[in-house]
């Protein structure tokens, strides 16, 4: 559990660092549907993935409107082989959009979980035509790292196994540090317990978009913290873990 908490503080403190980062390789694009292909999504609970972003765009054009916008850390975790954590930008045309609404909680199972109600699977990123908001370079490193092949090594064109999305375990947004705070000091309770951490305008800005009474529509501050449970879209047979 240690181990696991200090992976987990590693992808919060990683936010600000990744501003002086170079480009990912590999672009993002909405997803097909695997189901269309004759795919299965199998999801044994052995896999989960703890995502931090600061979900404010936009991320095609123009600059985000915050310092680390579309900038977030990824720890994905095999049960009883391991974790492994990445940093990323969010790539272009992916199910997250432009992210204009910021950290709505609404919207998480539209831009993470579902190609439409009650269809979860959305791929997190590749291989190949399965791209996401996730680089599928980063993607397929991640997932080698806890033994999972996402191709067939003789055949990199050969998907054998998507990573999927397939639920919720939890979610959060944590409030933008406070005056002369940064990220890479903070502790992770003071992000995660919400210990008075107060918005810090202009360099995180109030975005709020005025006259909009629905909620789904309406931008929210904060990171968000996103806990979910890791599926794999594979042949019938395929071994998943």
């Amino acid at each position: 559990m240690r181990h696991r908490t200090a992976l987990v503080a590693f992808t919060a403190v990683m936010l600000p660092l990744i501003l002086l980062s170079g480009a990912f390789a590999g672009g993002g694009f909405f997803p097909l549907f695997p189901g269309d292909l004759g795919l299965v999504l199998n999801t044994s609970g052995d896999v989960t993935a703890t995502i931090v972003l600061d979900p404010n765009g936009p991320v095609s054009v123009g600059a985000p409107a915050t310092p680390s916008g579309t900038f977030g850390s990824i720890v994905v975790t095999r049960r009883n082989v391991g974790s492994a954590a990445a940093t990323f930008r969010v790539q272009p045309g992916s199910s997250l959009g432009e992210l204009r609404f910021g950290c709505n909680n609404l919207l998480t199972n539209s831009r993470f979980v579902e190609f439409a109600p009650g269809v979860p699977g959305l791929p997190i990123g590749g291989p190949i035509i399965f791209g996401n908001w996730l680089s599928s370079d980063v993607s397929s490193s991640l997932f080698s790292q806890l033994g999972v092949a996402l191709v067939d090594p003789l055949n990199p064109s050969l998907v054998l196994r998507i990573p999927a999305v397939a639920s919720v375990i939890s979610q959060k947004c944590v409030p933008f540090p406070r005056a002369k705070q940064t990220l890479d000091y903070l502790m992770l309770s003071e992000l995660l317990e919400d210990q008075h951490i107060k918005s810090l305008p202009p360099p995180y800005p109030d975005l709020t978009i005025p006259g909009v009474i629905d909620p789904t529509q309406q931008w929210s501050p904060g990171f968000l913290v996103l806990e979910v449970s890791i599926g794999f879209w594979a042949q019938p047979g395929t071994p998943t873990p």
